[in-house]
């Protein structure tokens, strides 16, 4: 099970994938760290979350969202109404996540999924740079609980439990997208001529490369280094 971090900042300088104008839109936010704490028996794709939604034609729309990244959808309730956006509409949105308590970050990227055609699918921004460390948020049911582990919800059907996990991406700086397989040795030659730094590094503070937080402390880290 992959853990949750809150990160300190986001910058946005992802390679022009798709060409964007959101200077209306984006607010650069800086926020507390916090433990993660089961506030609602619901997860977070289950419940409400106040935030802005930036469509594909340009306009900004602000209210309540629910999404279904497995779908890629997305819902705003706003004017007493709810409306229902598919990635193929959505740019961007942003939220106050009310599970995590913290901001998060959505791009729509084209993308291959399983098989499918390349096109846009939300990806969660955790670490912007050089390299861009992103996620996309899925559940899974397992019949063990981690007792006291907030990321589990008892489902009340044989004991089992649904575990709220990720799957993690590297956006490279000539735009490729590669599913990272949380492993040291599929990470480290993304560092080029550095991997030896990142190496020492990650052994000198004990790092985790299957560790969301320590990812993206190393992902930091290397987009620190280059730009030196």
């Amino acid at each position: 099970m992959k853990i949750i971090y809150a990160q300190k900042e986001i910058r946005w300088a992802i390679p022009s994938l798709r060409k964007v104008s959101l200077k209306k839109s984006l607010v650069f936010i800086l926020f507390l760290f916090g433990s993660v704490v089961l506030h609602s028996q619901d997860l977070p794709n289950e419940m409400w979350h106040p935030g802005l939604v930036v469509l594909e034609e340009g306009d900004t729309l602000r209210g309540q969202i629910q999404y279904d990244f497995k779908t890629n959808l997305v819902q705003l309730a706003i004017d007493n109404k709810i409306k229902t956006f598919s990635s193929q509409q959505v740019l961007f949105l942003n939220f106050h996540c009310q599970f995590f308590k913290r901001f998060r970050y959505f791009y729509s990227i084209p993308y291959r999924l399983k098989g499918s055609m390349n096109v846009p699918v939300f990806f969660e921004i955790l670490a912007e740079g050089r390299l861009t460390l992103m996620s996309r948020e899925y559940v899974v049911v397992e019949s063990i609980n981690r007792y006291g582990n907030p990321m589990y919800r008892p489902l009340g059907v044989g004991g089992t439990r649904e575990i709220l996990t990720y799957d993690y991406y590297l956006l490279t700086d000539n735009g490729d997208i590669n599913l990272y397989l949380e492993k040291k040795k599929d990470l480290l030659p993304y560092f080029g001529r550095y991997e030896d730094e990142m190496a020492k590094y990650i052994r000198k503070n004990k790092l985790k490369v299957d560790k969301q937080q320590d990812l993206v402390r190393i992902v930091n880290y290397y987009n620190e280094i280059v730009q030196e």
